[in-house]
């Protein structure tokens, strides 16, 4: 392998496993003769199939690597250093937190940062800060999750003390918890590198979805704009005279607003029913900053598979679920505006797992009326399809 070939003007190249075979097979020839037996059954040709694979693994592996300097198909620490030249950055994990939770025992007793409390799936979460039970017997305060991620407790099921603190006796929580989020994806995060890729411009509308896309929270947006001097309406949305519009979906209504402040073009109109005012900090000028939330369109499947040995039963559900939340290779999921089609959750099925024979997908709006077709999503709405709402039917 002295003479390594493989990088060329055009990138690096993969050859064929059979390539390699031959060029091992060639080397052991020149080397002990052309009449050396290599039949995979022999030990000279044990020798050379573990060649082969040893070529074949450094010759991938190269190319990984080589290729980790395109952010379209980097990943991990490379992704972050590519990203990180034009000043983004991946959301980090973040813990569930619980508020207003009630704590119970003897009066005076202090229960201490970092004290734990355990739900009925076994979560545990700690306080924030330093309590001081009352006169009363109770107090409250808010705890969060002692690991990042997504860690549900629903109300009520935080109901043991997990610390061994003498006085504090109960704990409950009266609502469900915030719950937090596992770090994004290399999947997520490329496909949000690209959505952001115009976020130091101000005054087209990619300026403004980058800076949106850009917030905390934000899932998904549609934005139109009219340049015209008159109210026209686009995708059934009426515009007024040169305005923009966006409606998005999740992020903070506040920094959504300074956003839209910061990069739309001077002059021009909103349009939407959810009003922000913000004060703009050079001039002190308040601004009536208008933007839309999408509404929920709840959505029920149905998938007909051929029966298999496999737990589809799960798979398709599960599979459906990471294509709604984009988190498949190249797609954005249900997002602002998008339809639903049949064709493209059988296509998602079938990338996650390709063994399974999805003979037909239907969809509803109710759970009784089914369709094959696409089901229209308006510029202002947002597909909702829960996995709850997904049935698997085995023919």
């Amino acid at each position: 392998m002295a003479d390594y070939h493989y990088i060329t003007r055009q990138g690096v190249i993969v050859p064929d496993t059979a390539d390699l075979l031959g060029a091992v097979e060639a080397d052991f020839r020149a080397a002990f003769g052309q009449d050396i037996d290599l039949s995979p059954e022999t030990p000279q040709g044990a020798l050379v199939t573990m060649e082969t694979e040893n070529r074949d693994a450094m010759v991938r592996n190269n190319a990984e690597l080589a290729n980790q300097i395109n952010p379209d198909i980097a990943g991990g620490i490379f992704l972050d250093a590519i990203w990180a030249l034009m000043g983004g950055s991946r959301f980090a994990a973040t813990r569930s937190y619980l508020s207003n939770v009630e704590f119970g025992g003897v009066p005076d007793t202090v229960i201490p940062q970092g004290a734990q409390a355990e739900s009925v799936t076994g979560a545990r979460f700690e306080t924030i800060s330093t309590l001081i039970i009352g006169k009363d017997g109770k107090t409250t305060g808010d705890m969060r999750a002692v690991l990042f991620g997504t860690i549900e407790c629903k109300a009520g099921h935080l109901e043991r003390v997990a610390s061994s603190i003498l006085g504090w006796e109960t704990v409950t929580n009266p609502t469900h918890a915030v719950v937090g989020r596992e770090a994004e994806s290399d999947i997520s995060a490329r496909q949000r590198r690209k959505q952001t890729l115009a976020k130091n411009t101000v005054s087209v509308g990619e300026a403004i979805t980058s800076s949106l896309y850009e917030l905390e929270g934000v899932n998904s947006l549609s934005f139109r704009e009219n340049y015209a001097p008159q109210i026209i309406t686009i995708d059934g949305i009426k515009l007024l005279p040169h305005s923009v519009y966006v409606c998005v979906e999740g992020g903070d209504r506040e920094e959504i607003a300074r956003a839209l402040l910061r990069t739309k073009t001077i002059g021009a109109a909103y349009n939407g029913k959810e009003v922000v005012t913000v004060t703009e900090r050079v001039s002190g000028q308040e601004y009536e900053i208008r933007f839309d939330r999408p509404m929920e369109k709840i959505t029920f499947c149905r998938v007909t598979v051929r029966k298999s040995t496999m737990d589809a039963q799960s798979i398709i559900p599960a599979a459906i679920e990471r294509w709604v939340r984009g988190e498949l290779e190249g797609d954005s999921g249900l997002v602002v505006g998008r339809e639903v089609s049949p064709f493209e959750i059988s296509a998602a099925v079938s990338a996650v797992e390709p063994r399974l024979f999805i003979t037909k997908v239907e969809l509803s709006l109710d759970g009784q009326s089914w369709l094959i077709g696409t089901i229209p999503i308006k510029l202002n709405e947002v597909a909702r399809l829960h996995r709850g709402s997904v049935q698997v039917v085995m023919v």
